[in-house]
C-alpha cells in the first residue's frame, strides 16, 4: 500500500511542477532532458548491484529497457502535440482511459481475479475520468488530428502493460538498474531532440530550467520506481486503475486549492465517483 501511495504522491508532484513550470516560463524540453539526466545519475549512484556499463546490454531486461526508454519520451511529445491540436480535455481523458489495456492484459496474461464488482469499479473509473477532467474548453474535433489521442491511448496502455510484463518476467531485484537504463535511453533521445531544436531556435540554457529539471527528475524517479515496486504487491488490474484515479483526484484538488482552478459540479461528481471506484476496485 505504501508503494501505491508514494507513486501517486510523486506523480501528483509532477503535475504540480508542470503547473509551476508554465507560470515560471520554464523551457519544458530543457527541463525534461535534464530530468532524465538526473534520474539516470540518481539510479546508477544508488544501485546496490555490482555492474559494469558494458554488462548492461546482456541483462535479460535490456531490450525492454530500450523500448520503455523510447516510449517514455515519445509519448510525452505525443501528449504535447495532442494537447495543442485537440485540446487538454480529450488528451487527458484518452490518456487515462488507457487503463483498460493493462486491466485486460492482467486478466489474460497474469490471471488476475475477474468478477462483476471489479468490472463495475473499472467502468465507474472510466466515467469518473471523463467527468473529473471535463472542462469548458472548446473541443477541437479535427479528424486528421484524432490520431494523437488515439496513439496516446494505445501508447500509455501498452507502456503500463510492458512495465508489468517486464517486472513479472525479467526485472527481479534489478528495479534500480533497469530504471537507470530506461532513463539513460530517454536522456539520449531527449538530448538529440534538444540539440536539433537548438539549431533552429537558439534557446539558451537557463539556471531555472536546470533547477526545474532536477526537481522533475527526482519526482519522476520516485513515481516510476514506486509504480514498478507496487506491481509486485498488487494485481495490475487493481493497481493501474487506482493509481490513475488517485492522480486524477489529487491533481484536480491541487489545481482547485493551490492554482484556483474552477471546478464545475460535473467535476465534483467525477471526484466522488473516483473515490467510489477506488473503494469498489480495492475490495473486489
Amino acid at each position: 500500500m505504501l508503494c501505491l501511495i508514494l507513486s501517486i504522491l510523486a506523480s501528483t508532484g509532477i503535475f504540480v511542477t508542470f503547473k509551476i513550470f508554465d507560470r515560471q516560463k520554464i523551457n519544458i524540453l530543457q527541463a525534461i532532458t535534464i530530468n532524465y539526466l538526473i534520474a539516470l545519475i540518481f539510479g546508477f549512484s544508488i544501485s546496490s548491484k555490482n555492474f559494469t556499463f558494458s554488462s548492461i546490454p546482456y541483462e535479460p531486461w535490456f531490450l525492454f529497457a530500450l523500448i520503455t526508454g523510447i516510449t517514455f519520451i515519445l509519448f510525452f511529445n505525443i501528449f504535447a502535440l495532442s494537447t495543442q491540436k485537440v485540446g487538454i480535455t480529450i488528451t487527458s481523458v484518452s490518456s487515462k482511459m488507457s487503463v483498460v489495456i493493462p486491466v485486460f492484459v492482467g486478466f489474460i496474461l497474469f490471471s488476475d481475479n475477474i468478477n462483476f464488482l471489479k468490472l463495475a469499479g473499472i467502468a465507474t473509473a472510466l466515467l469518473a475520468f471523463y467527468l473529473t477532467l471535463k472542462r469548458k474548453e472548446k473541443i477541437k474535433l479535427t479528424s486528421k488530428y484524432l490520431i494523437f489521442p488515439l496513439l496516446l491511448f494505445l501508447g500509455n496502455g501498452i507502456n503500463d502493460s510492458l512495465l508489468k510484463y517486464t517486472q513479472h518476467n525479467y526485472i527481479g531485484n534489478d528495479i534500480v538498474l533497469f530504471l537507470a537504463t530506461v532513463f539513460s535511453v530517454s536522456f539520449i533521445l531527449g538530448f538529440i531532440i534538444l540539440v536539433v531544436k537548438r539549431l533552429y531556435t537558439k534557446d539558451r540554457f537557463e539556471v531555472k530550467n536546470i533547477i526545474a529539471g532536477i526537481i522533475l527528475g527526482l519526482l519522476n524517479w520516485a513515481s516510476t520506481y514506486y509504480f514498478i515496486k507496487g506491481l509486485y504487491f498488487f494485481q495490475v488490474s487493481c493497481f493501474v486503475p487506482i493509481f490513475n484515479l488517485g492522480i486524477v483526484i489529487l491533481s484536480t484538488l491541487f489545481g482547485f486549492l493551490i492554482f484556483r482552478e474552477k471546478l464545475r459540479p460535473v467535476n465534483w461528481a467525477g471526484i466522488i465517483l473516483s473515490v467510489l471506484a477506488i473503494l469498489v476496485i480495492a475490495y473486489s
